[in-house]
């Protein structure tokens, strides 16, 4: 793929020779990105792309992974969006009824911080307003803060129906909450009970897995020792009569109820059954078997604290252990009888200190060394999270589980890369009931009441929208209401059917447009959003929620790093939409997926994409400025179809006339024509492939791939190639050159437009277009256009111009300096039939030779130098004789490099194989140079 560097000259001869109000139509001489975005983001948002559940079209439907209203555009975002609104353009115009619905998650816990930060700084909490006037001030907020992330993706452009626009607290999503849960508790898969969760202490919630961030942080890991109950007993890791144990928590021993060891463990084995005290205490605790120790992780044996480590809850809920919690909501020892008094009351980490001390000093602490421990921190406040145990609701997830594996294993459902198949399966297939409770006030109030003695009632299944304080049946009992929300992820499992009408499913949205057909989000979400969809999908439509999971990788900084404020490496993409447009920006996020990795920001992609722009302004305006020159001279020869194409030309200035020939019919008309250049033919042949390459990797969802390929495609072969191959044949206004050059434009722009929707939007206005290009045909190949024999002939001249501008490098000329040379070989009948097309570009005259030359052969096709005239013959072989030296000097040093067997081993692998790779291309230069200086021997 080539890789094309800034560059501070046009490419294309583009200069105006016209007055400016005449300068190619209607385009500025130079593309200003800010000049035209704006406005076709403003349309796009006013006037959006509405869905029609009545067409006959087959669906094609994309929900937005709901960005949370608190948040700002990130690069995430960006990228998740444009691959999108990629995929919904491209579809769009092939044919379907391409929905693309925009919404916004309530985000419970990061709303209800924000809020609540606003009212501290004006002396206030929640609870002196209370629930209701407190979420008032939330809604409040919302309606004048939140959503701000949508108009920042309405400037990236995407094609949304913002009619259908959804949020997660809204009236018909609220109710959908509501009826999922009082399915799942009628069905006996709702349930309230006493796990581990995780806990905020500053926040006073429960929280998700996503909503922690892990970190590594510097510990202590400390070596305890508890005394057997058995004086003469021995434990292979300690003393007579002492079994140690090794923890980063010390203070959580109070709460130990066992001590655990694998049943395998010839070390422990006699062990199990004895009891061992636990220390500071007089409490002692039995020694059990669990297949939950891993016999080669630090001693051997684990405390088990059922009530602060998942882990030591399942080993406790297997050999029926107690669950007493030393811990409290605030994260502070409790004053229970089981923390000795001098630590009840103490905050957590000081507590760990004091315990420390004390093990100390009783003689207990074997040892404290330097640990790192990977802790959770909560994503908002930024505390540590507790593992503690509560009684909240639970979702049982197995049964749905096995619907989904069921799904996959029939092919309802694929994920692309398909190796993320095996994470979603082996996920799904070890999975725990879900928590689905959080101790806020910002969300779905579950709708669950209790009476006096704690029993628990739900809205009735037949008429779940009624609350149960309201239901004349419970009259007479005084029923208080579940002060938790739900999850907000118990919200978003049901976005691909809930912003469709769910449960109401005789709704024309979801018979139209249900299920979706690709989700589009980062792997990391794989577990606690997509697999939810999934379930959820499963348990309550007996559908798959999308056919296609699209993973796309992390967005990572330069160093391969994940962005965070605290490290500052975090990248706003509103400054590179200032930067370098937003079309160059979406071109960089699209030409970087590939396959699921990991991505890293690359400036100079960055770089390309506004170079990519700026070289398709350019060739449009060349083009429009030839089409306009030839107008006045074109007649109507009296060929057959010469009128439609002539009102072809004549529609890219004028668009009074209108589109009485497409762009595609244009095509078809001229695969008729016998008067076709050889660029033409080429160009036509070469249009064709890549519009079936490039579809072919779209509806693969390879939106990288099709990137790489339309640019290469654009650059290398339309506006490097073509455009010059063709000036010959467009300064005599050939018609059917003319009609190549404007059909292959639209062409492109077409094919460009799902990827670079402002500039191939303004283009194509700019061509003659009443209809905006994102309402026309997606192009497809026509096998007619394929024409082997024209892209062999035009491979030849494009040897024979590269073997021309070697030679010119060889002889120190530059190159625009003309030079007679002499074609040779099998191919230069086509190069000579086509001599002004190599000559226009390569600078050079073909002509016949005596006398000494100078030789250079591409592709089989030579091309030869005259040396007396052009060069002092004594002087240059000099110069080429050093070169070789310089050359034998190269690559001994290479050699040497990759015969050292010490570099070998520690150079990194792309230093050897740029080391092999000089040995091979200095090889091959100095091979070509002593041929040539064998001429003079």
């Amino acid at each position: 793929m080539t890789d094309h560097t800034p560059d501070t000259t046009p490419d294309l001869d583009t200069t105006p020779d016209q007055t400016p109000e005449n300068d190619a139509g209607t385009l500025a001489k130079a593309f200003d990105p800010q000049a035209i975005e704006p406005a076709w983001a403003a349309k796009w948002r006013s006037e959006p792309f509405r869905a029609d559940a009545t067409s006959g079209k087959p669906p094609f439907t994309i929900v937005i992974p709901p960005p949370n209203v608190t948040g700002n555009l990130h690069l995430g975002h960006a990228l998740d969006n444009t691959l999108i609104d990629t995929l919904i353009r491209f579809k769009r115009m092939a044919g379907f009824e391409a929905l693309y619905l925009p919404g916004m998650d309530h985000a419970g816990i990061s709303t209800q911080v924000v809020v609540e930060r606003q009212l501290r700084d004006q002396g206030v909490s929640r609870h002196d307003l209370g629930r209701e006037e407190f979420l008032k001030r939330v809604w409040d907020w919302k309606a004048e803060s939140g959503g701000m992330i949508l108009n920042q993706l309405s400037r990236l452009g995407v094609s949304a129906d913002w009619t259908r626009e959804r949020f997660t607290m809204d009236e018909g999503l609220s109710r959908a909450v509501r009826h999922q849960f009082v399915r799942l508790y009628h069905d006996g898969l709702a349930y309230r009970g006493e796990r581990i969760v995780n806990w905020d202490v500053a926040a006073q919630t429960t929280l998700s897995e996503l909503e922690i961030d892990r970190e590594v942080r510097k510990g202590k890991m400390t070596t305890l020792s508890y005394k057997l109950r058995d004086p003469n007993a021995a434990a292979s890791n300690g003393e007579p009569g002492e079994i140690r144990i090794a923890t980063v928590r010390p203070e959580t021993i109070f709460a130990d109820q066992a001590i655990a060891v694998h049943p395998n463990d010839p070390r422990f084995a006699h062990l199990v059954g004895q009891e061992a005290r636990i220390p500071l205490t007089d409490r002692w605790v039995p020694i059990i078997a669990d297949e939950a120790v891993e016999m080669e992780f630090g001693v051997g044996a684990l405390k088990i604290t059922p009530a602060h480590d998942p882990t030591d809850f399942e080993v406790g809920e297997r050999h029926g252990l107690s669950r007493p919690s030393v811990i409290d909501l605030h994260g502070n020892l409790t004053s229970d009888d089981l923390v000795p008094e001098a630590f009840r009351g103490l905050e957590r980490f000081a507590a760990r200190k004091a315990v420390v001390k004390a093990l100390t000093e009783s003689g207990d602490l074997i040892e404290e060394k330097d640990h790192d421990t990977a802790i959770g921190l909560s994503e908002r406040t930024k505390v540590p999270v507790e593992p503690i145990i509560s009684e909240q609701w639970y979702v049982k997830t197995k049964p749905f589980a096995e619907q989904v594996l069921a799904g996959l294993d029939s092919g309802d459902m694929t994920l692309v890369p398909d190796r993320y198949g095996k994470v979603n399966r082996d996920w799904l297939e070890n999975i725990r009931d879900w928590n689905i409770s959080r101790q806020l006030w910002w969300g779905h109030q579950i709708p669950a009441w209790y009476d006096d003695q704690g029993n628990i009632y739900v809205p009735d299944p037949e008429n779940p929208d009624l609350d149960c304080d309201q239901d004349p049946r419970y009259a007479h009992l005084n029923l208080r209401r579940d002060p938790d929300v739900f999850d907000t992820w118990f919200s978003s499992n049901l976005w691909p059917f809930s912003t469709l009408g769910w449960p109401d499913t005789d709704s024309e949205d979801f018979r139209k447009f249900y299920p979706t057909q690709v989700l589009v989000t980062g792997y990391d979400i794989l577990f606690f959003w997509v697999a939810r969809m999934q379930m959820a999908a499963y348990g309550l439509t007996g559908q798959a929620p999308f056919g296609t999971v699209m993973l796309h990788g992390l967005y990572l900084d330069a160093k391969g790093q994940k962005m965070s404020k605290s490290k500052g490496n975090g990248i706003d993409p509103l400054n590179l939409f200032d930067q370098y447009g937003v079309d160059a920006s979406r071109f960089a996020f699209a030409y970087l997926s590939t396959g699921g990795q990991d991505i890293r920001h690359d400036p100079r992609r960055f770089e390309q994409g506004r170079n990519f722009a700026n070289k398709l302004w350019n060739a449009a305006r060349f083009a429009l400025l030839r089409l306009g020159e030839a107008l006045p001279n074109l007649e109507t020869s009296g060929a057959e179809g010469d009128a439609d194409l002539i009102r072809y030309v004549q529609s890219a200035l004028d668009d009074t006339a209108g589109e009485p020939v497409r762009s595609r019919d244009a095509l078809s008309m001229l695969r008729e024509r016998t008067d076709l250049s050889l660029a033409d033919r080429w160009i036509l042949s070469r249009l064709n492939a890549v519009t079936a390459e490039a579809t072919a990797q779209l509806n693969a969802f390879d939106i990288g791939a099709a990137t790489r390929t339309l640019y290469s495609f654009t650059w290398d072969e339309f506006c490097d190639w073509y455009i010059e191959a063709a000036k010959p044949a467009l300064a005599e206004g050939k018609l059917s050159t003319l009609v190549t050059l404007k059909a292959t434009l639209e062409h492109i722009l077409k094919m460009l437009h799902p990827i670079m929707p402002f500039i191939t939007s303004e283009l194509y206005a700019a061509l003659g277009h009443r209809r905006q290009l994102a309402v026309h045909t997606w192009p497809e190949p026509d096998a007619a256009l394929h024409d082997a024999e024209a892209t062999r002939a035009f491979d030849a001249l494009r040897a024979a111009v590269a073997a021309a501008r070697n030679l010119k490098n060889e002889l120190g000329m530059a190159p625009q300096e003309r030079l007679n040379m002499a074609v040779e070989g099998d191919l230069a009948g086509i190069v000579l039939e086509n001599a002004r097309v190599v000559e226009s570009i390569a600078r050079v005259t073909l002509t016949t030779l005596e006398g000494r030359t100078l030789s250079a052969v591409e592709q089989g096709v030579t091309l030869r130098a005259p040396l007396e005239g052009t060069v002092d013959i004594a002087d240059w072989l000099g110069k080429q004789k050093k070169r070789l030296t310089e050359l034998d000097k190269q690559i001994k040093q290479a050699q040497n490099k990759l015969g050292n067997e010490s570099f070998v081993a520690r150079a990194p692998a792309e230093v050897i194989e740029e080391e092999r790779r000089r040995v091979t291309d200095f090889g091959a230069q100095k091979e070509r140079l002593e041929a040539v200086l064998a001429q003079f021997e």
